[in-house]
């Protein structure tokens, strides 16, 4: 795989260049030591002088893990370049491998569609969804472009069925969350818990109520304690409600700069429900 950049400036070097653009130490370090790196088409030193409208090519090769599985889940593509991967995860499906879950897994998902299309590289995940919520996963195909997406800023906004109307359409959820000392996989809120902000939006109001949620902090089942504590615990959820089925909560719109190109994606995807 190739790391491809289009210079915007005249008279810098190329280790200079690779600097503002965020390179890791590590690629740098690879860059001056190896001969990984091309202007134009050509192979070159770190030192190089890069002029506006050159092309920087980094050759980044990476292996795919070989203890991942793979399985016939069909793999939900809704966007996809040379460095990312962006993919509609169902309910019920692990993000990654487990003891519980070595196949049916999204990880195993990507790695069989690797395989098929001869990308050898690993598979990293940089936005997750718990167990039971579906929706959009932001892949990276290779460490380099994770590491540059580690300080990014992502737009996640949801939507999800809850009981009962609302009586402020629009609002904000502020209680601090923290894990249940007695029920290691439960969350509630305490005085004592960790800040989490949820902002709401009511959709469709009435006995059942569509939702749409954006979290401006990422505690784990912050959507789904907030709501409960404020009674209107989602459909579904078995943790924190009553209700059987499907747990009706669902990542569907993901907005963040391009890691290489600066240009800002936005991705949506609609959960059958809803439609």
């Amino acid at each position: 795989m190739k790391i491809k950049y289009t210079v915007d400036q005249d008279n810098i070097k190329l280790k200079d260049y690779l600097k503002l653009q965020g390179v890791s130490r590590n690629l740098l370090k690879r860059v001056r030591l190896e001969d990984i790196a091309y202007v134009n088409g050509n192979l070159v030193k770190n030192y190089y002088e890069v002029n506006k409208g050159d092309i920087i090519e980094i050759e980044y090769n990476e292996k795919l893990n070989e203890d991942f599985k793979t399985n016939d889940i069909p793999l939900d593509i809704l966007y996809e370049d040379d460095y990312l991967l962006v993919a509609n995860k169902q309910a019920n499906i692990a993000i990654q491998p487990s003891k519980r879950h070595q196949e049916d897994n999204l990880i195993s998902s990507v790695k069989k569609y690797y395989l098929e299309k001869g990308i050898d590289s690993n598979i990293h995940i940089v936005t997750r969804l718990d167990f039971s919520t579906s929706g959009i996963v932001l892949i990276a195909k290779n460490g380099y472009v994770h590491n540059l997406l580690n300080d990014s800023k992502f737009d996640k906004l949801y939507l999800c069925k809850v009981h009962n109307s609302f009586e402020e359409l629009e609002g904000e959820y502020t209680d601090p969350i923290r894990r249940v000392e007695e029920i290691n996989i439960k969350r509630w809120v305490f005085s004592d818990g960790k800040s989490a902000h949820t902002i709401y939006k009511v959709l469709e109001n009435g006995d059942v109520s569509t939702v749409e949620a954006r979290l401006l902090t990422g505690r784990t089942h912050q959507i789904r304690v907030h709501f409960a504590y404020h009674n209107h615990p989602l459909l579904g959820d078995k943790l924190y409600g009553d209700s059987d089925g499907e747990l009706m909560l669902h990542c569907y719109k993901l907005g963040f700069r391009h890691p290489i190109t600066n240009e800002k994606v936005e991705i949506e995807c609609y959960p059958d429900w809803y439609k």
